[in-house]
């Protein structure tokens, strides 16, 4: 609650300092008259500011709100307000359809290219409709691009999914008085002046007025994430500040004592949980994940460098005289070799699978790309209370016989612990007695009434379903409970006694042990005992215990200081000692240490009443006090914590190590919060507060002595009325000065006040996580770069605001977040360094053909097969790959640092993907040589003047015409004198490489000219010798010296990538470990290189693919095995550069040269 003092007092310090900027804009003489100025919406900071609900008379508020608190309201005055008033219900954001979501999928910059590239070969099919592989490329793509969409699509889907689970906020019904009857309504039914009545476990249903309490105590954690529970009365106990009040009770805390009628004086939006959930919406606007900003960077690159250079590719073919359909399958060939089509499916599978691992380990990721931020976290913003405490009070120490000695719970360390204390010693056995008899928590083996809101809400059950589950869990929750810790076991009553009762239940039972003891009777035969109040400090009892010379022991626990002076002796090894300084010292110094570390401590003493006195059967006066209540005996003192969490203190550690500053931003006291942050590793010195305590000196003397830093909330406050009027270069700069300290702690903070927090740790370059679970960390939580809620302890509004939600409220699986997140970026390298190589050995076979006019290497629908069958799961498979051994210890990456940079693109554009563009090529050489195809007489092939004779027509070197019957029967047809006569040569076209329309034909008796000085046709292209004489599969004809060659030769060109790939990989697969120690257990890996092998063998042996893809099945020598020499090599570099990386270091200390350029 006291967060949200702080937050009406920043609201209203901003309002009076936006007023004081229109003055200052006003009165400035070189103000901008044209300057709008900020409106300011006052209307929340009003409300509390000016509401008097709580302070008037019942009467005054009968007359304000309509309503009589005693009979309620009418149910057709109900009626009407609710139509007016809307229902009791948080507004929820507005969710985006289905189909919108699907679309955005869909229309992807990648996702439109490729529906380009589909719809370009659809239009070059429907122009030639006699080769069927533009229609297979363009259903192809078609559906690779929906596939690629809608498994993103339901991937976001599962996971909006799983945050249903979570929308049990509002208790599903409660109980009204409307014309003096109690009923049953659904609770977002209720309006303003509705009488309600509260019952003990349930959530209050909206913001009411207390009119009759039954000992009603409230746990306010979902609302201030402080677990204390806290008394309400009828009285208002503080007219001027309606959140301290003890007559208010809020909506969605939880009534975990007593009960109460109460009349609702706001409801849904309006509610304090209302405006907080209101500024945690306005907190932020949707913002793209450094991951996502990334890949858009990526994805805009490649694509305006696809378009250009496909544009470009389109005009020079027209230009060079290419025909319409060669001309855009150029620039598709290129589009579709620049765009790495499975990369984004491949980001999916990385992110998805890391969010089921995740999963396995209790965080639920609802925003997938929210994985990879963690990873690159620079710090961390964390709640105290539930997040890096467990939000459960135990016993941590303990003072008896004037010593102390460590609490250590006897079930959970066992029967073989060292313990400090002695189960049979006289001192402990008077401490748990009194503990025992002074305490009223008891243990509650019912069912959590959250897991029965949880079923009763659901509307997808009817109401039999509804109490056949609530029967099944109730039977599963009875055989549970039995098994649980008594640690671990839900209580009635406040944390302080419910942590006392857990430490003494193992030792003796608490419940048999009290019925022991029956409490006496005062004068008006009520139970002779007071409750703890504020006022007094202290609670009290009288029971029946009979002794030697007593038949009534009095019983008192409360503040130790007070305890202390109702005392005039202390029992030290069952002695009675007198009381002096000594021992007072002693006393003073142990009550110092523990409240200085954070604890809460209670006193305990007892004094046995004189039989003479107070005989059997006396009527005690308790507003008299006729006993000698200043004369107790001490027994001790019982110091409790809310620790933290098992595994925090290492987790923060880790993040340390890995260069991750972790601040607590908390709403608890400073001494508190420093002695929790000491305790969780986060302060490891003395801090700048302390130093300036103890030597006392100022707090800005002292602020150089340490790292260590604890900034109050009025603090921040001061500050902001510091820097209004500042120019905003020079505002925040003593937040920033603070933030600048390695050790950080802010307590007494308001969720305003946490937003100012995490904005100025972003405008110092920190990529922020923020955890929390109240429902006041969730304006933080929804501005950082990462919000991260507990699931258990969280309230629903910060669960609403996260990005993921630990689901166990365990802080340390954020570092396994952050590790996670690292190795997908790292992997994330990997894969775009593996398609980026890749790019070069697609695209440069479009290059090569225009700049030498050589048949095409590598067809459009074979890069296709590439980027979809060979490249796909192997770029995948790096997913799978575990991080490197320093991926912890590495510094957090700047926000300059990007995915893809200069020197990736440099060494996979310029080194490896050369080299592997190289070893494709000459697959592709060699085949064309063993068919007769020599270097010199493969330039300017692609356009040279061909003869295109009949099929099968025979080379004959011997004849006029080389064999080239069309010739031969033109000239018959219209003989002239001259062979070289214009109306043969200018007959001539071009071949088709690119279908197979041509692939019956001899090139020899083809690429001919006619020699003037000979008087004959003579081939105008030189040849080599046919050294496999072998016959197409499809066609029936010889390969040498036809366009199969070239066909042939294009699937070698292939095979030899997908072996180059397999090199690749392995060269990319460590960033700087050599490949020696890396390992190879990675099973994807495995099924990524079986996948190549898969599609060489469908490319090679299915007749069907064979005519729809243009691949062959070719012989053995040519089945990528020249490439062999250049992956060998690409592998050797690789490791030479992380050789040189990890060993050459240069004296100045600056990063070598091997490290500064090729560490990627």
């Amino acid at each position: 609650m006291e967060a949200y003092v702080a937050k009406k007092k920043f609201e209203e310090l901003h309002k009076e300092l936006m007023a004081r900027r229109v003055q200052l804009i006003q009165s400035s003489p070189n103000a901008d008259k044209s300057q709008k100025v900020e409106k300011i919406d006052a209307t929340k900071a009003e409300r509390f500011k000016t509401m008097d609900e709580h302070s008037i008379t019942f009467q005054e508020l009968e007359e304000k709100i309509q309503t009589d608190i005693v009979k309620g309201l009418t149910v057709f005055d109900a009626q009407n307000r609710l139509q007016a008033q809307g229902f009791n219900m948080l507004t929820e954001k507005q969710s985006v359809p289905w189909y919108v979501k699907l679309f955005h999928e869909l229309t992807s910059v990648f996702a439109l290219l490729m529906w380009t590239g589909s719809f370009l070969c659809f239009i070059v099919y429907a122009i030639s409709p006699t080769d069927p592989s533009n229609l297979y490329l363009g259903i192809v793509l078609s559906v690779v691009v929906s596939l690629t969409g809608v498994l993103a699509y339901f991937q976001n889907q599962k996971s909006e999914a799983m945050m249903e689970a979570f929308k049990n906020f509002i208790p599903p019904e409660t109980t009204v008085i409307r014309e003096g009857n109690q009923q049953r309504i659904p609770a977002k039914e209720l309006v303003v002046g509705d009488v309600v009545i509260v019952e003990l476990g349930k959530r209050i249903p909206a913001d009411i007025r207390i009119i009759e309490s039954y000992g009603m105590k409230v746990d306010n954690s979902s609302l201030t994430g402080e677990s204390l529970l806290l008394p309400r009365t009828p009285e208002c106990t503080n007219p001027d500040n309606p959140l301290e009040t003890k007559n208010l009770a809020f909506f969605g805390t939880l009534c975990k004592e007593g009960s109460c009628k109460g009349v609702v004086i706001f409801t849904g939006d309006n509610t304090v949980i209302g405006q907080i959930a209101g500024l945690a919406s306005s907190s932020n606007q949707e913002q793209d994940s450094p991951l996502r900003q990334e890949l858009n960077y990526f994805i805009k690159m490649i694509a305006s460098i696809a378009v250009l250079v496909g544009i470009g590719f389109l005009i020079f073919g027209l230009v060079s005289g290419y025909g319409i359909i060669t001309s855009l399958l150029f620039a598709i060939g290129i589009i579709i070799g620049f765009v790495p089509e499975g990369l984004l499916a491949t980001v999916t599978v990385a992110l998805s699978l890391t969010a089921k691992r995740l999963a396995a380990k209790k965080v639920l990721v609802k925003n997938l790309e929210g994985v990879e931020t963690l990873g690159s976290t620079s710090c961390i913003c964390s709640d105290k209370t539930g997040t890096l405490t467990q939000n459960k009070m135990t016993v941590e120490n303990l003072w008896f016989n004037a010593n102390q000695y460590k609490g250590h719970n006897l079930q959970k360390f066992g029967k073989y612990h060292k313990y400090d204390y002695d189960l049979q010693e006289q001192g402990f056995r008077d401490l748990i007695e009194c503990a025992t008899i002074c305490t009223e928590a008891t243990f509650e083996p019912g069912i959590p009434q959250e897991k029965i809101s949880a079923i009763t809400i659901d509307v997808g059950l009817n109401q039999d379903q509804k109490q056949a589950k609530i029967n099944k869990i109730t039977k599963e929750w009875n055989e549970a409970y039995e098994k649980l810790p008594w640690l671990e076991r839900p209580t009635n009553g406040d944390a302080s006694e419910s942590a006392i009762i857990k430490f003494i239940q193992p030792i003796q039972d608490v419940v048999k042990f009290r019925e022991k003891f029956k409490v006496a009777q005062d004068n008006l035969d009520r139970q002779a005992k007071v409750l703890f109040n504020s006022t007094n400090k202290y609670a009290f009892l009288i029971v029946e215990y009979e002794q030697e010379d007593s038949d009534y022991c009095l019983f008192t626990k409360g503040a130790p200081e007070r305890i202390w002076k109702l005392c005039d002796e202390i029992i030290i090894n069952k002695e009675r000692v007198r009381i002096d300084g000594g021992i007072e010292q002693k006393f003073n110094n142990i009550n110092l240490d523990f409240g200085g570390n954070g604890e809460r401590v209670l006193g305990f003493a007892k004094l046995h009443l004189p039989r003479i006195q107070y005989p059997r059967g006396y009527k005690f006066n308790l507003d008299k006090m006729d006993f000698p209540f200043d004369k107790q005996k001490f027994l001790g003192l019982i110091s409790l914590v809310d620790p933290p969490k098992d595994a925090v203190p290492n987790a923060v550690i880790k993040c340390k190590t890995a260069g991750i500053k972790v601040i607590m931003v908390t709403g608890d006291q400073p001494v508190t919060a420093a002695a929790i942050a000491k305790q969780c590793n986060i302060i490891t010195e003395k801090t700048v507060n302390e130093i300036a305590f103890e030597e006392g000196i100022s707090f800005e003397e002292a602020f150089y002595k340490s790292n260590a830093i604890v900034i109050h909330g009025d603090q921040l406050t001061k500050m902001a009325v510091e820097d209004e009027g500042k120019p905003a270069s020079l505002k925040g700069r003593l937040l920033a000065r603070w933030l600048d300290k390695s050790q950080i702690v802010f307590a007494r903070t308001s969720p305003a006040q946490k937003l100012i927090i995490v904005e100025g740790c972003q405008k110092l370059g920190h990529v922020v996580a923020v955890t929390g679970d109240g429902v006041n960390d969730s304006p933080a939580i929804k501005k950082a770069d990462i919000g991260i809620s507990m699931g258990i302890s969280g309230s629903d509004v910060a669960k609403d605001a996260a990005d993921m939600i630990l689901l166990n409220d365990d802080f340390s699986n954020i570092v396994l977040g952050i590790e996670e997140g690292r190795k997908i970026f790292d992997n994330l390298k990997r894969t775009i360094s593996f398609v980026l190589c890749g790019n070069i050995a697609e695209i440069a076979p479009f290059l090569i053909m225009i700049a030498t006019q050589i048949p095409l290497p590598l067809t459009t629908i074979l890069v296709l097969c590439i980027d979809l069958g060979t490249a796909l799961m192997p770029s995948t498979a790096f997913v799978y790959e575990e991080a490197e051994l320093d991926v912890m210890t590495r510094r957090p990456r700047s926000k300059a640092e990007k995915l893809v940079t200069p020197k990736i693109v440099y060494y996979n554009y310029a080194l490896q993907g050369f080299m592997q563009f190289l070893g494709a090529f000459l697959c592709y050489y060699v085949v064309l040589y063993d068919y007769g195809f020599v270097a010199e007489g493969l330039f300017g092939m692609q356009s040279m003047h061909a003869y295109i004779p009949r099929d099968f027509d025979h080379y004959d070197p011997q004849d006029v015409f080389l064999g080239n019957s069309i010739l031969r029967d033109l000239y018959s047809e219209h003989p002239r004198e001259n062979f070289c006569d214009p109306h043969y040569t200018n007959s001539f076209t071009t071949v088709d490489f690119l279908y197979s329309k041509n692939a019956k034909i001899d090139l020899r008796n083809t690429f001919i000219r006619c020699d003037r000085h000979q008087g004959r046709w003579v081939p105008s292209v030189t040849w080599g010798e046919c050294k496999l004489n072998e016959i197409s599969t499809l066609f029936s004809t010889q390969i040498c010296y036809s366009t199969e060659a070239v066909t042939y030769a294009q699937i070698s060109y292939f095979y030899g990538v997908v072996f180059l790939q397999v090199a690749n990989y392995f060269a990319l697969k460590t960033h700087k470990t050599s490949i020696l120690f890396s390992g190879l257990t990675n099973t994807m890996m495995y099924f990524g290189f079986f996948s190549q092998v898969a599609v060489v063998i469908c490319l090679a042996y299915i007749e069907l693919i064979n005519v729809g893809l243009q691949s062959r099945l070719v012989h053995f020598q040519h089945f990528g095995w020249p490439a062999v020499p250049f992956g060998i090599l690409m592998i050797l570099f690789s490791e030479f550069r992380k050789f040189m990386i990890r060993n050459v270091k240069s004296e100045d200390g600056i990063p070598s040269w091997w490290y500064r350029c090729l560490f990627f």
